[in-house]
């Protein structure tokens, strides 16, 4: 009876997307493409699932990415008004399939860039605090000052 060999095999300890690669991903999706068709082939030896392990692992190259991924969208932008400019579309099928991409392609900008939302948030800065006194029939000052969240009047006991 012979022994059985072992089945487990380890990977070598090496990152999974080196810089070049990264750089490699970044200026593919800025000129447009989804990520999944970048890692659809076999160059970076990656699912896709994989890669957003890793970019969980990693919020800095996240960073990167979801920026990549924004100037991304711009370019598609920019490919559809250069079709709305220069190209003579003469079957009303195209101009509807066009105007479907078109619709598409605002749709996803405005929910990954603020660039081309039409729901712009507002930042404020404004001060919460808030100084409130009042006066008794002896001309002494109650004050008091707290944050706008935590007001609570006095008790009136006149």
């Amino acid at each position: 009876m012979s022994k059985s060999k072992n089945t487990i095999t380890t990977k070598p300890n090496q990152e999974l997307i080196t810089e070049k690669n990264l750089s490699t991903i970044e200026e593919r999706l800025i000129n447009g493409e989804t990520l999944s068709e970048i890692l659809k082939g076999n160059q970076f030896q990656c699912s896709l699932m994989k890669f957003y392990h890793y970019l969980k692992k990693n919020p800095e190259l996240e960073t990167r990415i979801l920026e990549a991924r924004k100037l991304g969208v711009q370019t598609l932008i920019d490919k559809l008004l250069q079709v709305f400019n220069y190209q003579e579309v003469e079957s009303p099928n195209e101009i509807l399939w066009i105007r479907e991409k078109a619709k598409f392609v605002q749709w996803v900008a405005g929910k990954i860039t603020d660039l081309y939302s039409d729901n712009k948030t507002i930042k404020q800065d404004i001060d919460t605090k808030m100084s409130i006194s009042w006066e008794d029939n002896s001309d002494n000052m109650i004050d008091v000052s707290e944050d706008v969240t935590d007001i609570t009047p006095p008790d009136n006991k006149d």
